[in-house]
């Protein structure tokens, strides 16, 4: 999960901002590259409009199935996201409509341009890097820092244990998976923007170690089955594809043909995994006038969910409490 805060359009030399994470936040890329490499389970279609469904709240079902035994808070089992103005919002995908989005307040930290990419801890913190784009170079990027900010209130925790420019991660996607399927304990995975990589981070230490490369530039979300998957939009057309969390190779792939293209214009993404789906912001400033929900099933089927928030949301997150399932 992640999300982006601003990109540099090329083309007019004017700074432009986006997110995506991951994650997720936002990420710059330098244009397609081409195929994801291995086949996937899943397939692109059209699908139908999903219903509207109750309050999350209402639903809170466990990470691993239900029940307060994980661990997990009520807050931690949400879906959060960042605009262009820093404020953190909780979002609802049972309601499909702009009203799904429930502002928490702005956050406390803040550094650089602003923020670039989000993941969601089963701590209660969101983890959220900070940065500036160079507006003349798509490969140039300042780090200002990665905070932990409070899910609850939006209040600035301080500096988190690892921090950006680690092994070579200056920019990135990330996202949380379990380390087994249904278990409690977890690990944060990013994707490295620049070079695309996979690194893994030890948040005790500090520690980030590169594990892979992967096909292009991504947002993370990962989820309580012990699944790492990223949001690839440099890709032709964009995917959806599941990593190994091991090497970066692929395990399976969504070809997402009905999302537009990223263009020669700002951008800002971001993506997130709950109840069985995958949620998809996403906002092209050659086509959209603000950031539209696509939603990934399963069975591959794509929806345009919500369009046209009236938000431009540059970083997502969900730890990894969500509901694997969807509600019943």
């Amino acid at each position: 999960m992640r999300a982006f805060v601003r990109i540099a359009s090329i083309a007019t030399a004017t700074v432009v901002v986006a997110c995506s994470g991951a994650g997720g936040g936002s990420n710059e890329f330098p244009g397609g590259t081409g195929g994801a490499g291995a086949a996937g389970a899943g397939g692109e279609a059209a699908g139908g409009a999903g219903g509207v469904g109750g309050l999350l709240a209402d639903a809170a079902p466990g990470g691993n199935g239900g029940g307060s035994s994980d661990g997990c808070s009520a807050e931690s089992r949400f879906v959060y996201v960042i605009d262009s103005d820093n404020t953190l919002y909780r979002f609802d995908p049972q309601v499909q409509a702009p009203s799904a989005f429930q502002p928490i307040a702005p956050m406390g930290c803040h550094a650089g341009e602003g923020p670039n990419s989000m993941a969601i801890g089963r701590d209660g913190f969101a983890y959220v890097l900070y940065g500036t784009q160079d507006p003349y170079s798509i490969n140039a990027y300042d780090c200002a820092g990665v905070f932990k900010v409070d899910i609850k209130t939006a209040a600035c925790a301080g500096p988190s244990a690892f921090q950006c420019g680690s092994a070579g991660f200056e920019k990135f996607g990330m996202g949380f998976s379990t380390d087994t399927a249904g278990g409690t304990t977890d690990a944060l995975y990013l994707s490295n923007s620049l070079s695309p990589q996979l690194g893994r981070v030890d948040l005790i230490s500090g520690q980030v170690t590169a594990m892979g490369v992967l096909p292009g530039a991504a947002e993370f979300t990962g989820n309580a089955k012990g699944e790492l998957w990223g949001f690839f939009p440099d890709q032709t057309p964009p995917k959806v594809l599941q990593i190994d969390k091991t090497n970066g190779h692929t395990i399976a792939s969504f070809s997402l043909g009905a999302l537009p293209d990223l263009g020669f214009g700002g951008y800002a993404y971001a993506f997130a995994f709950w109840g069985g789906s995958f949620y998809i912001f996403y906002d092209v400033e050659d086509v959209d006038t603000s950031t539209n929900v696509w939603k990934l099933d399963a069975d591959g089927s794509v929806t345009k969910y919500i369009p046209n928030t009236g938000l431009r949301i540059v970083g997502a997150g969900v730890s990894t409490c969500a509901p694997v399932e969807p509600p019943k």
